[in-house]
């Protein structure tokens, strides 16, 4: 009976070790790159959308949304399973032109960081940012500085006071010693504890990997990057001291930024090399720490120097460089959107709003899913819905100083001040003058109304300024933050 039960359990071992093996083989075959008919290391093969399952009719929505909301744009450019399914360019793009793409800069410093760990150029991101720059320790230095690690230059959290629209970037821009400046700015919260987008300790990074490999970072990027995916970058910008630009200053052509996107899409792999290690990919394109959040296109995660955000229901990330300049990876639908824009300052600026587009593109993609379930606007009282219609016409009129009167002088959302309302108006109105409000709960409470209010129009439908409220201000009514305080 022992020997029974001993057979017995054996068995029993021996199929849960099959389940678990072909489970985690499974997962590992999940991992692998897709073997890729051709590799566009000589240029794109074209494709129909229909071809690899898309539908060109809302494909065209997408080209629709770009002409009448996205002015500045150069450049839309789609592939799909590895086919470039979609190609257009708008104004003065181009296939040939070198477009300036300001932040994507940043994502291809981290694929180089990720190079030169794998090579042992580097020990680990485990390593403090002051050990790389021993000339700039000082015995007045913040002692928070010690607690900087490589991870928290690559994350965004490293603490230093910076504000990338503000004086300071000008202050370092003009500065002889971009790196002594980035590391002597002051420290206002702990490594590690709080994104703030920095471009000042991003050009770090190409300073380090100068150091540490011991040759410029566009040449260690020509041997170990670019050459092997046939990348023909324009130019690569250098600071004063000849250092190239880890945060910015860096040009491609909208068809070279689809190779590196499709790069990342393949977990670093390229015609069965690896590139760019797989796991180097992996933790750069998943959130490390919560990032920025807006009113209307909702919240941001961030990686190693790249963006994650979803994209019409899929996990993907994406490269994001200011006045419109993307990449965006959606892995599960083997899909590689990019976008190039004019460089000039567009006013206003219009950057956050490209992200309506990728949703887009990515739901002419063909796949099973869920009906969506449909916006359902909650019966207003009288008073209410007279203030909505008022605040809607206002805002279809473009008119600020009736959308301004309608805002609470007390107004506070998630530490917003009206006059920040006001200004977050007056730069983002061009595109939610068109958008329907739907108020979708309403739970009075006294003189103030707790609601749940989206934004619906042709292209998009999205919740806005969650958490705000209605108050009722000298027998009317007004828009009302959640109180709370930065």
């Amino acid at each position: 009976m022992k020997i029974f039960n001993l057979n017995c359990k054996n068995k029993i071992f021996c199929i849960l070790l099959f389940f678990f093996l072909a489970f985690f083989t499974e997962n590992a075959v999940c991992e692998q790159p897709k073997n890729r008919e051709y590799w566009p290391t000589s240029g794109w093969k074209t494709s129909s959308p229909e071809q690899q399952g898309m539908d060109s009719a809302k494909l065209l929505i997408a080209d629709e949304f770009i002409q009448n909301r996205l002015a500045d744009a150069f450049s839309l450019l789609i592939v799909k399973n590895g086919y470039l399914v979609f190609e257009k360019y708008y104004s003065w793009g181009s296939p040939y032109k070198i477009a300036v793409v300001h932040s994507i800069t940043k994502s291809v410093t981290s694929a180089l960081i990720g190079i030169a760990l794998e090579k042992e150029y580097l020990d680990s991101v485990d390593q403090k940012l002051i050990d790389f720059f021993p000339e700039y320790a000082s015995d007045d230095l913040d002692p928070r500085i010690e607690g900087i690690r490589l991870k928290h230059v690559l994350t965004m959290s490293a603490g230093f006071s910076w504000n990338d629209r503000g004086p300071v970037m000008r202050d370092w821009y003009t500065s002889e010693d971009w790196a002594k400046f980035s590391i002597q700015l002051p420290v206002v919260t702990n490594p590690g504890s709080k994104f703030k987008y920095n471009s000042s300790i991003s050009h770090l990074l190409s300073i380090i990997l100068t150091k540490s490999t011991k040759t410029s970072t566009l040449d260690f990027a020509k041997q170990n990057l670019f050459e092997p995916l046939g990348i023909q970058s324009g130019f690569w910008r250098q600071d004063p001291q000849g250092y190239h630009i880890g945060g910015f200053g860096l040009g491609f052509s909208a068809r070279d930024l689809a190779k590196f996107g499709f790069l990342y899409l393949n977990n670093g792999y390229w015609n069965g090399q690896s590139i760019v290690p797989e796991q180097w990919v992996k933790q750069s394109t998943e959130q490390q720490i919560q990032a920025d959040s807006h009113p209307l296109y909702g919240t941001f995660g961030y990686g190693y120097q790249w963006w994650v955000k979803q994209v019409d229901g899929c996990r993907s990330f994406r490269a994001w460089g200011r006045r419109g300049q993307y990449i965006v990876v959606v892995p599960e639908l083997d899909l590689v959107i990019t976008v190039t824009s004019n460089p000039g300052l567009p006013h206003p600026p219009t950057s956050i709003h490209y992200s309506p587009l990728f949703d887009l593109v990515a739901a002419s993609v063909k796949r099973n899913r869920p009906p969506k379930n449909p916006l359902r606007a909650v019966e207003l009282p009288t008073d209410v819905k007279a203030f909505i219609t008022d605040y809607d016409q206002a805002r279809f009129n473009k008119d600020l100083a009736k959308m301004a009167d309608l805002i609470s002088d007390q107004f506070l959302y998630n530490g917003v001040t009206k006059k920040i309302a006001v200004e977050f108006l007056s730069r983002n109105l061009p595109y939610m003058s068109e958008a329907k409000i739907i108020i979708t709960k309403f739970t009075p409470e006294g003189n103030e109304v707790k609601i749940d209010v989206w934004l619906k129009d042709k292209y998009f439908e999205a919740p806005f300024m969650t958490g705000s409220k209605l108050i009722k201000e000298n027998e009317h009514w007004k828009w009302f933050g959640n109180q709370v305080p930065r």
